[in-house]
């Protein structure tokens, strides 16, 4: 008996270990006989969560009799294993017994040790959260598919990955400001005060920028002659996508006609203005996948000026100046200006102007369509020559006998322009004559004449001629008649007649008597005494005045002046 005690006692002293991921020793008799020992203290837990090594390898028996091991992994586990591996399948805490008993029979024979051990299960991250999103829209995150076998409440905290977080909350909103391509972490936490108490779910979505659309140049401003001229290329290359997307371009032309692609030509039918739509589309089929840009397109019908033939005028004169040529075809209102190139100028299709000075002036004319501006103006110009009128005057003898051939000279005529001057003569006689400055004329019938000359400079204009007159004396010389020879008595008074001289032009006539005895007078009939008897010459001259050479005639006759007898008596 007292062996058996003694070695019980010995037995006592078996020592054992165990390493639940620790190494525990101790050591204590149980009321059975058994040594048991349990460990005191917060459960164990395992850097694997729910993943446990449980070694006993470093349990001995002093008496060097082998151990027999038998392990209770508190879920209805239990193996025979020194090192057993067990991977609980839910969360908790477990209490672990190791028994190891050598093989003396003895009651001392089992040694019992206990730990409890914590298992967690880590929870398990999942959300839902569209994987194509527009920016600046609200994106929703879904968390609440995320669990935990303990059906304890979770913590969650959002990483949207532009620097912003969100904790607390299974469902949140974020609006993302920029396009780009976002990590979203979802990590979720059990509480459990385990080193696997968290799991992380990461997901990448995709944020949307919508694209920007440039259709070019916010007005399109065309100037056409015609309708063939109406083909525009529009241009869509500025267009970007922050995103880079692929892009597709649509026009909608805005005559009813459409197309597409990033570089497009279109030929308009009819002048006019045209709203043009530029959508451009990525490829994402998002709401935010679209934009749009306008374009004005204008056409405007470019006039045609027309100014009006060249034209000769005179100074003073009121000149015309007509747009009413100018033509614009289709839609629009005419504007007119003139610049007159005399420094004046004036507005209107019809307008009238007077030039002051002679000259070559360019006169301009400039028109617009009223209908817009885009068009520039069409000018047009005509010349308009201001001439200068000519001078002429006749040199040439006042008077001349009939019979002489008469010289008239124009060839002072001037013209400031330097125009050949063409003469034209007309001599008063019904004879008219086209030649040179200088020119002979005989005349077949005494008279005045009025002799003319007109040079004309051959511009045509109401100012191309000038005219010079001069009056011509041609004379016929006078016929004198001083009458028969006559008697008459000395101391007697007698008559002189002349009354039968003629002028065959009708001129008046001057008349001048010489009695032949040193005395005359004038007139044409006249009276004379001679105081002495005997035989005058009586001369007449009569002067038609013409102070030509063939003005004066003379006619004479003898005259008997006889003394009367004197009786003489004598009475003795």
């Amino acid at each position: 008996m007292l062996t058996r005690k003694l070695s019980c006692q010995l037995r006592r002293s078996l020592l054992f270990a165990v390493t639940f991921l620790l190494l525990f020793c101790a050591s204590a008799p149980a009321g059975d006989g058994n040594i048991r020992k349990n460990i005191a203290g917060e459960p164990v837990t395992s850097q694997r969560c729910n993943q446990f090594t449980f070694d006993a390898t470093g349990s001995y028996d002093p008496d060097k009799e082998n151990i027999i091991f038998f392990w209770d992994l508190g879920d209805g586990t239990t193996s025979s294993e020194p090192v057993v591996e067990h991977t609980y399948n839910k969360s908790g805490d477990f209490n672990v017994t190791l028994s190891i008993t050598d093989n003396s029979g003895l009651e001392c024979s089992t040694a019992i040790v206990s730990q409890s051990v914590r298992a967690n299960i880590p929870p398990k991250a999942s959300f839902s959260a569209a994987e194509m999103v527009c920016a600046n829209e609200p994106v929703s995150f879904d968390a609440a598919s995320s669990y935990d076998d303990v059906k304890k409440p979770l913590g969650y905290d959002w990483d949207f990955g532009d620097g912003t977080r969100a904790t607390g909350e299974a469902q949140v909103t974020k609006i993302f400001s920029k396009g780009g391509i976002y990590k979203i972490f979802l990590t979720v936490d059990d509480h459990s005060a385990t080193v696997c108490h968290t799991d992380t779910l990461e997901k990448v979505i995709f944020v949307n920028e919508p694209p920007s659309a440039d259709a070019g140049e916010n007005t399109i401003l065309k100037c056409v002659s015609d309708e063939s001229e109406m083909m525009v290329e529009f241009d869509a290359s500025a267009s970007t996508d922050v995103n880079n997307d692929t892009l597709t371009y649509s026009w909608d032309f805005g005559d009813g006609e459409s197309g597409d692609g990033k570089k497009i030509t279109h030929r308009y039918s009819q002048i006019g203005n045209y709203d043009v739509k530029l959508i451009v589309k990525d490829n994402t089929n998002l709401g935010c996948g679209t934009s749009v840009d306008f374009v004005t397109v204008k056409f405007n019908q470019a006039p045609k000026a027309e100014a009006g033939e060249d034209i000769i005028a005179c100074p003073g004169e009121n000149i015309d100046f007509d747009a009413v040529q100018s033509s614009i075809q289709k839609k629009g209102t005419l504007s007119a200006k003139w610049f007159f190139g005399d420094g004046e100028t004036a507005d209107g299709l019809k307008v009238n102007h007077t030039y002051g000075k002679p000259g070559k002036y360019q006169a301009s004319l400039s028109v617009e369509n009223e209908l817009n501006a885009m068009c520039p103006p069409s000018r047009d110009s005509r010349v308009v020559t201001v001439n200068s009128t000519p001078t002429v005057s006749i040199n040439a003898l006042d008077a001349v006998c009939l019979g002489n051939k008469v010289n008239f000279d124009a060839s002072s005529a001037m013209d400031s322009d330097g125009d050949t001057l063409e003469y034209y003569w007309s001599f008063g006689d019904g004879s008219i004559l086209r030649a040179g400055p200088k020119v002979t004329h005989e005349y077949k019938q005494g008279g005045t004449y009025r002799v003319s000359v007109i040079v004309d400079d051959g511009r045509g204009s109401t100012c191309s001629t000038a005219t010079a007159q001069a009056s011509i004396k041609v004379n016929t010389p006078p016929v004198a008649d001083a009458g028969p020879n006559l008697s008459c008595c000395v101391d007697r008074t007698t008559e002189f007649n002349a009354s039968a001289s003629t002028d065959p032009d009708g001129d008046h006539l001057s008349y001048t008597w010489d009695f032949g005895d040193g005395t005359n007078t004038s007139g044409a009939v006249v009276h004379h005494t001679y105081t002495k008897s005997g035989s005058y010459n009586v001369s007449l001259n009569i002067d038609d005045n013409s102070e030509t050479a063939c003005s004066k005639s003379t006619a004479g006759f003898s005259a008997g002046v006889n003394a009367s007898p004197v009786p003489v008596i004598n009475i003795k």
